[in-house]
């Protein structure tokens, strides 16, 4: 009898480190493919980050004469990266240049024009905070209101103030949103339920969507509206833009398909259509689930400065910067004006306006490379159109 006991004993432990044994292999190979993948990131990364600044050099290398053509040497600044899109350059008022480039959907051999409409995605934060300064500049609500005025179930920064989230400087962050389409509200209990607070970001500019979601779901609460409902009124059609819309209700004609290129593709191929769901466009309540045209964009962002939407004494206040850089009331605040650029869904935009509003570029594309960001192009035109080389 004892030795069958001995026996069983010897097989169970035979049984326990042979199922450790399997675990630890297991585990060991886990290790080993996420070390894999993490290196095969960081040298990816590394390859674009060296590509970008190759295109970053040979674009502001770009030699600009207010005695040649303004045409030509936007054009050529743009065709260094290939882009895909729309560019639009304004200079006191008047359309310099309006051009469009690549396919806007490359299977049915459809172009992109002036006309064409394109996701701006976080650009849609400038008209966001301008809704909100509506809000404070009719007496309705403050900036310095804290976010528990309107979330009292809030459970982390509760002392957060409305001016913090519109500047991004809360400590609030979210991974990623729902799975399935939600409604407006729905959506803003999502967020509300699944974002973390970082206390060590607190009064740091940190970008995180989650703030833009929940300034939208206070413009609801605030108006007594949709937050679509509030934007088509007081926004889109008080400013007469024909071109613009909200992704979820389509784009319509000139719409376009959004692509997206390899790593370190540059010249596009158009084989990668992105796909976005329902559940997306819902996610990107007040921060990302516009589109428009070139023309309307400019519209919109020289109105703001211009005092049309708000008075330009509240456009300042809400255009002040941070501390901790030059993004305040859903752009960035630059020497001369303003920027704005955005990414997602195949998608990438780019504005940048002067201080009174009358001057600009706008880059709208439906290809997104990483290794060929339109920012350089932008930053390079505008740089020359302040300066007066075009």
């Amino acid at each position: 009898m004892k030795s069958n006991k001995g026996l069983i004993v010897i097989v169970l432990g035979l049984l326990v480190l042979g199922g450790a044994g399997t675990w630890f292999v297991r585990h060991q190979a886990r290790t080993v493919k996420t070390e894999q993948i993490q290196r095969k990131k960081k040298k990816t990364a590394k390859a674009v980050a060296k590509k970008n600044s190759q295109l970053s050099r040979k674009v502001n290398r770009t030699t600009f004469l207010n005695t040649k053509s303004p045409k030509k040497q936007i054009t050529k600044t743009l065709k260094l990266s290939h882009f895909v899109g729309t560019a639009l350059v304004i200079k006191n008022d008047q359309v310099i240049y309006q051009k469009g480039f690549g396919y806007a959907d490359q299977a049915m051999a459809v172009k992109n024009t002036p006309a064409s409409k394109y996701q701006i995605l976080s650009i849609q934060k400038s008209i966001t905070a301008v809704g909100i300064m509506q809000l404070v500049q009719a007496g309705k609500m403050k900036l310095s209101d804290p976010v528990t005025k309107y979330y009292p179930t809030i459970k982390y920064g509760r002392d957060t103030t409305i001016r913090q989230m519109l500047d991004m400087t809360t400590g609030y962050w979210l991974k990623k949103g729902s799975k399935k389409p939600l409604s407006e509200a729905q959506t803003v209990n999502y967020v509300l339920d699944h974002m973390v607070y970082r206390k060590q970001k607190v009064g740091i500019f940190n970008y995180s969507a989650a703030n833009y979601v929940l300034l939208a779901g206070i413009i609801r609460k605030v108006s007594g509206q949709s937050y679509q409902h509030f934007i088509n009124k007081q926004i889109i059609h008080k400013l007469g833009l024909k071109h613009t819309g909200f992704v979820v209700n389509g784009m319509g004609i000139n719409a376009t398909t959004g692509y997206k290129a390899s790593a370190k593709q540059i010249v596009p191929k158009y084989k990668h259509q992105v796909h976005e769901t329902k559940a997306q466009m819902h996610d990107e309540l007040g921060t990302g689930q516009i589109y428009m045209s070139t023309g309307d964009l400019f519209k919109v962002e020289s109105a703001i400065l211009k005092g049309k939407l708000i008075k330009k004494a509240n456009v300042a206040i809400l255009h002040t910067r941070t501390a901790t850089g030059e993004y305040g009331g859903g752009v960035y605040n630059i020497s001369n004006g303003i920027r704005s650029h955005g990414l997602g869904y195949g998608y990438e935009s780019d504005v940048h306006v002067s201080a009174d509003g009358r001057s600009g570029v706008v880059l709208l594309s439906n290809y997104r490379r990483r290794s060929a960001s339109i920012e350089f192009a932008a930053n390079k035109i505008f740089s020359e159109l302040m300066i007066g080389d075009l």
